[in-house]
């Protein structure tokens, strides 16, 4: 009896182990040791008018945004110097109609995305020259269960998707020509110890993660190989305080973020 009750309480810590695991918002690091970063920082602000001043004072500097993430009612974003960026733009719509019909037109004109991220009301997208695409195209639906045909459909079409992103209400593909990645691997998790299982099975393969993105529930992950990335991981905090110490403690290693995210 006492045997019994001893593996009951063990099995029902081990549940509530898993509840609080899954229960707490996370911030996710994907990080590298070879990122093409020669230097890099994580900033955080509240408002968005303070981000777009940051972002002027490390342009001075000559680092650009490399990600943008919006979470727990604050901007972060990681600025970094290297992998042949030498200039950035930044454009912000309140509607997603408006930002695409820019996003287009930049297109056009040469201008590629280097990140997009929906925060507060504000759909934000650094776009640079230097990034060497030869083309770029994206796709938009509210229903997750049309991605896999729209990336499908992109592949077909001898693109490759470089990023996913949520913001009012419809998941955003971004596709490009040109990229160095090679095998992409696309995959949906409705929590994060399974998104973590995908991962690690991937990592297995020699796969690494090019884009890991949150929202409604749903771990969102995108694989590739050709990414130029040496001894890609991933770290993550319940508090960003913590992850930041995390990072920092990796950092001396030459460990760089290469994408970040957050979610439940």
């Amino acid at each position: 009896m006492k045997k019994f009750l001893g593996s009951l309480f063990f099995f029902l810590f081990l549940v509530e182990s898993l509840a609080a695991f899954e229960g707490y918002h996370k911030w996710v690091g994907v990080i590298a040791q070879q990122s093409g970063y020669d230097d890099q920082k994580i900033l955080h602000t509240l408002q968005y008018k303070d981000l777009v001043k940051m972002i002027k004072k490390w342009e001075k500097k000559d680092y650009f945004v490399s990600d943008l993430k919006y979470g727990e009612g604050k901007w972060v974003m990681v600025v970094s110097k290297g992998n042949g960026i030498l200039s950035q733009l930044l454009l912000h719509e309140e509607r997603w109609v408006d930002f695409r019909d820019k996003m287009r037109a930049y297109f056009k004109k040469g201008f590629y995305l280097i990140d997009l991220e929906y925060g507060m009301g504000e759909w934000v997208g650094v776009f640079s020259k230097d990034i060497r695409y030869t083309d770029a195209r994206y796709s938009a639906n509210s229903d997750i269960k049309k991605l896999d045909y729209l990336i499908q459909e992109g592949w077909s079409d001898h693109y490759k998707l470089t990023q996913i992103t949520f913001g009012e209400n419809r998941w955003v593909l971004l596709f490009a020509k040109g990229t160095k990645y090679r095998n992409e691997y696309y995959e949906v998790a409705t929590s994060f110890s399974e998104a973590l299982e995908i991962i690690d099975e991937q990592y297995s393969k020699d796969k690494d993660i090019i884009e890991l993105e949150y929202a409604l529930g749903k771990w969102v992950m995108l694989f590739g190989i050709h990414t130029g990335y040496k001894n890609q991981k991933y770290i993550y905090a319940d508090r960003f305080d913590l992850f930041e110490k995390k990072l920092m403690s990796l950092r001396k290693n030459g460990y760089m973020i290469t994408d970040l995210a957050n979610g439940w």
